[in-house]
């Protein structure tokens, strides 16, 4: 029997991924495949910890099979990562692997299933370990009244990225900016701007010493385990 669904990929980010360039750095971007389709985030340059913020959205994925064995075991989805040369192809960086959460069209979007929470997957390259995605991914079967009874995908907007579709809210990490002082002895006082998220899913921290350094720490699950404390 024919199923057909919406497949949803959030991608936020990724973090200390292999350095393919001769600077030290990369010019990274995902590549995510289902079935018989595929789509790719942005590429974003010279780093190793990029946060694409980006959600992918694979219509009419068909599927066959009883609805039960789709929700209970769902195809695969397989991500790769590249790194994005000026001359040439691009070059491969990892991969990893991830199930769906799945969503029949008779059963409501509502927690504690959905929306899906944030989690880590380890990325290998060979038998190395290569860098962690942090990613949600949930397929979401249409039913008789089609897309329109699928549920909506909440801002952010951003203009500024064209069509390019952020994570949406109640996925997303929340932030929220702090300033916090610090007095040393024997150096001037310094100043870190700091913003973390305030769900239980991985939050991120991003901070500024003079005119300074600028780096994230990733807290939250690791595939299907949930992590105690930031990592």
């Amino acid at each position: 029997e024919k199923q057909v669904f919406q497949l949803r990929a959030h991608m936020y980010q990724a973090r200390s991924l292999f350095a393919a360039d001769s600077s030290g750095l990369s010019d990274p971007f995902a590549r995510v495949f289902f079935i018989s389709q595929s789509q790719c985030t942005e590429v974003l340059n010279e780093t190793l910890c990029p946060t694409w913020d980006q959600l992918l959205v694979f219509d009419n994925v068909e599927l066959y099979g009883e609805a039960h064995e789709m929700r209970d075991d769902p195809p695969i989805i397989v991500i790769e990562i590249y790194d994005q040369d000026t001359v040439g192809k691009a070059d491969f960086m990892g991969r990893t692997f991830a199930k769906p959460v799945v969503k029949m069209s008779d059963e409501q979007y509502c927690p504690p299933r959905f929306p899906p929470q944030l989690e880590y997957y380890q990325i290998y390259r060979g038998n190395a370990t290569a860098g962690d995605l942090l990613a949600a991914f949930e397929l979401l079967q249409i039913g008789p009244g089609g897309k329109s009874d699928l549920p909506p995908i909440d801002g952010p907007t951003d203009m500024d990225r064209g069509p390019i579709l952020p994570v949406p809210l109640g996925i997303r990490p929340v932030l929220s900016r702090y300033r916090v002082e610090v007095t040393a002895l024997e150096h001037p006082m310094s100043t870190w701007s700091i913003a973390w998220g305030r769900r239980a899913s991985p939050r991120v921290l991003e901070g500024q010493e003079g005119a300074g350094r600028q780096g994230s720490v990733w807290g939250g699950r690791t595939g299907n385990q949930a992590a105690a404390s930031l990592k």
